[in-house]
């Protein structure tokens, strides 16, 4: 009976994690399949066994990396309003995103991977047990605002304390707001917003 070895070379298996890291490694803006695929040390063929394209693996990559986010309060600083809580959260997600160009871009047009889906309804959940008067639409347009206003200066380092500012003030305009009662309508459901696909985020 004659015996086959394999040959020797590239191996057929990674995992989807070590693909994602690999994305991770060589920058979200900027990776290639193929690099992913040497990162690795597999062939490029292989990675199609794990996702059907770039943007697929890059979602994915973004997806992992927002989920290690700690969405718990900040006991040194929160007093149990809103803005405290979506201040600790938001200062977190600031050092991603300059760490790794590309990954504002994810936050802000998607689609979004089940993880980030967790993390937007988590804070959307939080807003409303801090501002009872606020539905779900109201507070996942306050919570989202406040987010992504820290996003918009995360990829410039000069720019940090300018960020800051911005979201404080984002903030306080908002409450300002409430607290005359005057609420942002929104028609539908918010989580709709978590499913569209590849449209500027509402």
């Amino acid at each position: 009976m004659i015996s086959r070895r394999r040959s020797v070379g590239r191996p057929s298996r990674t995992s989807l994690d070590a693909l994602q890291d690999a994305a991770l490694t060589l920058g979200l803006d900027s990776f290639t399949l193929a690099a992913v695929a040497k990162e690795v040390g597999v062939a490029e063929a292989t990675v199609y066994n794990y996702v059907h394209s770039r943007d697929e693996l890059y979602r994915g990559a973004c997806d992992r990396l927002f989920a290690g986010v700690d969405l718990t309060p900040d006991p040194a600083t929160d007093t149990g309003s809103w803005m405290d809580y979506m201040d600790a959260v938001s200062a977190r997600v600031v050092p991603l995103a300059a760490a790794h160009p590309g990954f504002t871009e994810y936050l802000f047009y998607g689609p979004f991977g089940p993880e980030t889906q967790r993390i937007y309804s988590t804070m959307v959940a939080e807003v409303m047990r801090r501002r009872p008067e606020l539905d779900a639409n109201a507070a996942y347009f306050v919570a989202s605002r406040t987010f992504m206003s820290s996003l918009t200066t995360a990829s410039f380092p000069d720019l940090q304390d300018a960020g800051t500012w911005l979201r404080h003030s984002v903030m306080l305009g908002m409450e300002q707001q409430i607290d005359v009662g005057n609420l942002p309508h929104i028609d539908g459901d918010w989580s709709d917003v978590l499913d569209h696909d590849g449209k500027p985020a509402r």
